[in-house]
């Protein structure tokens, strides 16, 4: 029975390294594609504006390169990584046990389906909005300030947008796993609940990048994601109440 296991288990990590070798590959066959792709949401920016991006050194864009292979490679990586462990771990499951974890990896890749969605289609426009903004201000004045992108300082930008969003859409997955096991105390949870704010912006300072933008906006995320849980969980009582 344990050869069983182990030999199943080497059989799943070979799978999850080769698919992430497939992914790597096929996205570096297709790297100018995935540039388009992560740099569309702002070409109205580009062509507003007339800007451009720059490079500075001889190896910037083939590090450019294999930074957005390595970024796809890693995101399918772990979603691959966790359904091969949660098909592993099926069999040792209970019926009702593993309904529920299989709703919630199902809700858990739906948001992050959304959180990319929110990304390309809202925030980055928004910001580039925002900080360009500062440009034009200031055309007509005695100081002139003209931005010129580097590619790879623009691949960062992404990358860290990226991992806020999707944590901030995640952290709806460890509420609804948090709250679902203290139905009977929500009055607590409520006394408690300057406790639970500090919480999150310790959590932010340690997951978001040095800057205050980024801890603010996961922190205020995480507790608009929190009242929601809360406001959810009390609303499907009563309805269990009223039936």
């Amino acid at each position: 029975m344990i050869h069983y296991f182990v030999t199943e288990l080497k059989n799943r990590t070979l799978l999850i390294a080769l698919t992430w070798v497939s992914v790597m590959a096929v996205s570096y066959f297709y790297k100018e594609v995935l540039v388009f792709l992560l740099v569309k949401p702002n070409l109205f920016a580009f062509q507003q504006n007339s800007l451009y991006f720059i490079f500075t050194n001889l190896t910037d864009i083939f590090s450019t390169y294999l930074k957005l292979i390595h970024f796809v490679g890693n995101q399918f990586l772990l979603v691959f990584s966790l359904y091969h462990l949660f098909v592993f771990l099926t069999p040792g499951l209970y019926f009702f046990e593993y309904k529920r974890y299989a709703k919630l990896f199902k809700t858990s890749l739906i948001l992050w389906f959304f959180s990319i969605f929110i990304l390309n289609t809202y925030i980055l426009p928004l910001s580039w909005n925002f900080f360009l903004s500062f440009q034009t201000s200031i055309n007509h004045s005695a100081l002139t300030f003209y931005l010129e992108a580097k590619i790879i300082e623009y691949i960062d930008l992404y990358i860290n947008l990226y991992y806020v969003c999707c944590l901030n859409f995640q952290l709806f997955i460890l509420l609804i796993i948090f709250l679902s096991y203290i139905k009977e105390s929500l009055d607590s949870v409520k006394t408690l609940r300057r406790f639970f704010y500090f919480g999150f912006f310790l959590i932010a300072t340690f997951l978001t990048p040095p800057d205050v933008f980024s801890q603010i906006l996961v922190g205020i995320s995480a507790i608009a994601a929190f009242e929601l849980t809360i406001v959810t969980v009390i609303l499907k009582i009563h309805a269990l109440k009223m039936s």
